[in-house]
């Protein structure tokens, strides 16, 4: 199975990983004119000079360069002179510096790419949510080279995996490392907010406080078998996909450091991982990019905005909000735990009458109850304060 990585744009990245199955790099500068699925402060900064010549190492590697336009909303800016121009230009840099693909969320772009830069490779992202082969159809007839399903829907539903499969010959890819939740009822809202907050064409309105990740944190605290009924792919689970004819396989995260990228890569690339499989699947602190002082800055300019919220009350809210910290997902334990979603067994209907996701946490997840019970508090007060307006001065 080949193996698609992201890249943080340090220089030490590609002398760690282990290449051996990795065939593409993918990755995105924190702010251009399209956006994407990661707010601007979230990744670190790279110049575009420094960029071409991270792209120039990658080639020489003999690695593929795959470049995120994968915002699921323009702000409308696409249907403005300005806005096209701006759109325009990020194109012709991407064409001019030789990178092989990039990846879409938006029919519009693709149409856009294929008339205008017929030399770009196109791939569709997994923001777009195809998770049907109409859907997938649909994309492959537009001119895509490449889908990445939605995760949400399709890592764990075999028989619709191989419907998609037959329906379409373009190249198939999942992404493996998430505990992004089965059915996120904020998903559309999490893109959107991430497209914004990542364009340099949406003015004023890019800061936000990520209610989503928030939120999703408290629905699996509260019912921890979310935890092992989410859409993760384990290292050794993957031939399971190899078998009906998926071609690819994507690793994050792009807003890590590089120890925890190459330990996500030696893990998917040996099809083995001995210990918590936390350590794949969730960042920690440790985990971030190094902060540049240019890097701490651009964050401090991102949420200064004391006349919007009071972000002091914000950050007391969320510190120590990382279940990772204390908690443990014994990987081995998980051994044949996929053969039940391989044999059609889950209907993904409901999760309360089927047990079998609960009775598996039980056996293999361990978070502390007291630590579980104080999480959910801290997160109960800070959602509870998002929604009746109490942190942005309206009462």
């Amino acid at each position: 199975m080949n193996l698609s990585v992201p890249t943080n744009w340090q220089p030490d990245l590609l002398q760690k990983l282990n290449k051996s199955k990795v065939t593409e790099i993918y990755g995105k500068i924190d702010r251009d004119a399209v956006g994407g699925a990661r707010p601007s402060y979230a990744l670190a900064y790279i110049s575009k000079r420094e960029a071409a010549k991270h792209v120039a190492l990658i080639h020489k590697n003999n690695l593929k360069f795959n470049y995120l336009i994968n915002a699921v909303c323009l702000g409308n800016t696409e249907w403005t002179s300005r806005g096209q121009k701006s759109i325009r230009r990020t194109l012709d840099w991407l064409s001019e510096i030789g990178v092989d693909s990039v990846t879409v969320a938006i029919p519009y772009l693709l149409h856009l790419i294929k008339k205008s830069y017929p030399d770009l490779k196109v791939k569709v992202s997994l923001c777009a949510n195809v998770c049907t082969p109409i859907q997938a159809k649909y994309w492959e007839d537009l001119g895509a080279e490449e889908i990445n399903l939605s995760p949400w829907t399709t890592n764990r539903n075999f028989d619709l995996l191989r419907q998609i499969r037959k329906a379409i010959k373009c190249s198939l890819q999942l992404y493996a490392n998430t505990t992004c939740i089965t059915g996120c009822p904020a998903l559309s809202h999490h893109y959107g907010m991430a497209s914004h907050a990542s364009s340099s064409n949406i003015y004023g309105e890019e800061f936000f406080i990520d209610y989503c990740k928030y939120y999703c944190l408290y629905l699996k605290l509260s019912k921890p078998m979310r935890y092992i009924s989410s859409c993760f792919i384990r290292p050794e689970d993957l031939h399971y996909y190899s078998d009906i004819g998926i071609d690819k396989i994507k690793l994050g995260d792009r807003e890590t450091n590089t120890d925890y990228i190459s330990n996500v890569v030696e893990a998917y690339t040996l099809g083995k991982y001995d210990g918590n499989l936390l350590d794949l699947l969730i960042k920690r602190p440790k985990d971030k990019i190094s902060h540049s002082r240019y890097f701490f800055w651009k964050k401090v300019k991102f949420f200064f905005h004391p006349c919007k919220v009071n972000l002091i009350e914000v950050f007391w809210h969320i510190s120590g909000l990382n279940v990772a910290n204390q908690s443990y997902l014994d990987n081995r334990k998980l051994d044949g735990f996929l053969d039940f979603f391989v044999s059609g067994k889950c209907k993904l209907a409901n999760c309360e009458e089927c047990g079998y996701c609960k009775s598996v946490a039980e056996k293999a997840l361990i978070i502390p109850e007291g630590f579980r019970k104080e999480l959910l508090k801290k997160l109960e007060i800070f959602i509870g304060k998002l929604v009746d307006g109490s942190l942005f001065y309206i009462k």
